[in-house]
């Protein structure tokens, strides 16, 4: 055994960087680990050797255990969102609670091997036979601080030749300029002033002007707009459904609907049937931001953690406010999560519903059940019926959540043994209960006069069935209630969006393919409530617009996107470049990355308006 702290710890370490790099790129190639982590490392056992005179060994085994629980979070992290954490994402750890059962179960004994030279440690501290401790071979100052400056020079040629590259894939770009350095140069882009753009309302008018064109469409005056004000001074009535997605509407298992209450709905409401996430790091509290405002979310960022407050952002709730109506949102959960005590000032709620006012009856995961949520939130909108005042009200369900345990006197399908305890039995379960709730909801609304006097539309958050969880028996379920295609990713983060105008879209509802987004959604529910948006926003109205082209980050790499024809991503650590085809039309292409290289780029010019305006408004 080598008798010294310095050549024995990084030598572990660096074997440490072998594994997280195989884990995290499937790279095995030692040389890159030497070249982009090994002097991080050396730079870091040097600052040691040569300044702390005693008890050296404290902080190797303090920046051993560090550098250890880092990399094993990286890899759960990975693991259960596909992507690679960020500095700020790890610093989220306090948001983890409602996945936490579920990324628990992606933990195998492999990920402990980050640990295992403690045990080696703690052997040899006992035996005290081939490595006798407090002994530590001492190099010659000299040398050390060659090792110093040599690390910092090649850290340094690292860090400043790989700066000024934009970062479109954190997994990519860590594989290919190094764990640390990666960290490093996201946090030095954090750190940059925001790009600065004159925004005022000929400046936004201007660019929305160019962001329609940009999509492929000509912008038309929004009162112009077909339905425009079909459902002037009505209530709004906005339900966001957990985890729900697209493909379970008018799905069928073994005769039973999985959302029968919804399927009937449909047949009398426009239904968007292809629209997609786009939520980034923030999950169900970015949908609630992008939805309100139909602007895009910061990515790696939740965007509830970068307001406060005082901040007073645009859209629907101040919109209407503007109007004379009064606006909630309700949501069985604890306010404080994700930050939502400053999301729902900033957006401009004039109240707000949460666990305080739900309770804990009838608990199922992590609130009150649906039933509960919708009952206690009935009694709310009757008490604004009875002002007589329009009012607008978000309602967020939770009962269909992950790990989407179902207790089970509210399992109303009959499932074959096969998807018994299968993560999409329990999923397809908990749509199945969060539906039946919905339809209570909805009897309630039409007994009360609700129903007639407001418009009301329904969305999915974002995906439920996803990542690792979905192991190779859900993959084949899966594609059995598809029909016997694979599940994709266009299925995941296919979304449903329906609207129903009672009195109008029992006459005009039919089923809408163009290709939308969360970003749409504010846009299109304006455009039937005749309220025109002041302000730039980045969706548009689906009921007016054709051609779309659709960014998501943090979930895809930066430059992924939606356009009329597929999802196109990028190439990753992992993957090579991948093309979704969107219609029935397969596509063709020689070179996938040329053919949307335009749209990539158009994209990336939307974006750089997107994350300096949303600074615009919180600064």
């Amino acid at each position: 055994m080598i008798k010294s702290y310095f050549i024995f710890y990084t030598i572990v370490i660096v074997l440490k960087f072998i594994g997280l790099r195989a884990v995290l790129f499937e790279d095995y190639n030692i040389w890159n680990t030497l070249w982009y982590e090994l002097s991080f490392v050396l730079f870091l056992f040097a600052i040691i050797e040569l300044v702390q005179k005693k008890s050296k060994i404290v902080s190797y085994l303090f920046i051993d255990l560090l550098l250890s629980a880092l990399f094993f979070g990286m890899t759960i992290y990975e693991r259960y969102f596909e992507t690679m954490p960020t500095f700020y994402d790890l610093g989220q750890l306090d948001q983890v609670g409602s996945v936490s059962e579920s990324i628990f179960l992606l933990i195998g004994p492999n990920d402990f091997l980050f640990f295992a030279d403690f045990l080696l440690i703690a052997v040899l501290f006992c035996l005290r036979m081939i490595w006798k401790y407090p002994v530590n071979h001492q190099f010659a100052s000299k040398t050390i601080f060659a090792v110093l400056l040599v690390s910092i020079g090649i850290s340094a040629s690292n860090f400043f030749f790989s700066k000024h590259e934009r970062i479109l894939d954190q997994s990519l770009y860590s594989y290919e300029n190094g764990v640390i350095n990666a960290q490093l140069i996201k946090a030095y882009e954090e750190s940059k002033a925001p790009k600065e753009i004159d925004f005022g309302p000929e400046k936004e008018d201007e660019i929305f002007h160019e962001i329609m064109e940009l999509k492929g469409n000509e912008p038309i005056p929004y009162d112009q707009h077909e339905f425009f004000g079909v459902a002037e001074n009505r209530n709004l009535i906005l339900i966001q459904i957990e985890s729900l997605q697209d493909f379970v509407i008018n799905m069928e298992l073994n005769g039973q609907e999985i959302t029968p209450n919804i399927n009937e709905w449909v047949k009398e409401s426009f239904y968007f049937t292809d629209v997609f996430q786009q939520i980034g790091a923030g999950n169900t509290a970015d949908a609630e931001f992008i939805v309100n405002t139909s602007l895009y979310p910061k990515g790696e960022t939740p965007v509830p953690n970068v307001l406060s407050r005082t901040d007073k952002l645009p859209g629907l709730p101040r919109m209407l406010r503007d109007k004379g109506y009064h606006t909630a949102t309700f949501h069985a959960d604890e306010v404080e999560y994700w930050n939502r005590t400053e999301l729902y000032p900033a957006l401009g709620f004039d109240e707000y519903y949460e666990t305080a006012y739900y309770g804990d009856d009838d608990t199922i995961g992590f609130g009150p059940s649906d039933g509960v949520f919708y009952e206690k939130t009935m009694r709310k909108l009757r008490d604004f019926q009875a002002s007589n005042e329009p009012f607008y009200a978000h309602v967020l369900s939770l009962t269909s959540h992950t790990p989407f345990e179902m207790p089970a006197d509210k399992e109303y399908l009959d499932l074959p043994e096969r998807y018994e305890g299968t993560l999409i039995g329990n999923y397809l379960q908990s749509v199945r209960y969060a539906d039946e709730a919905l339809g209570e909801f909805f009897d309630d609304l039409k007994e009360s006069g609700l129903w007639d006097e407001s418009i009301i539309a329904l969305y999915g958050d974002h995906s439920g069935v996803h990542g690792r969880l979905v192991n190779s028996e859900d993959v084949k379920l899966l594609n059995e209630l598809l029909g016997g295609r694979p599940y994709s990713l266009v299925d995941r983060f296919n979304l449903p969006f329906i609207v129903g105008v009672p009195g109008v879209t029992e006459i005009e509802g039919k089923a809408i393919d163009h290709i939308g987004g969360q970003l749409d959604m504010m846009p299109t529910i304006t455009n039937l409530m005749g309220v025109e948006p002041n302000y730039l926003y980045f969706g548009h109205n689906l009921l007016q617009y054709e051609h779309n082209l659709l960014g998501m980050r943090y979930y895809l790499p930066t430059g992924g996107l939606f356009n009329d024809e597929a999802l196109f991503i990028p190439k990753t650590a992992k993957r090579d470049v991948r093309v979704y085809g969107l219609r029935e039309e397969p596509l063709q292409l020689e070179d996938p990355k040329e053919y949307f290289e335009e749209d990539v780029n158009n994209l990336l010019k939307i974006y750089d308006w997107a994350d300096p305006y949303l600074d615009y408004l919180i600064n």
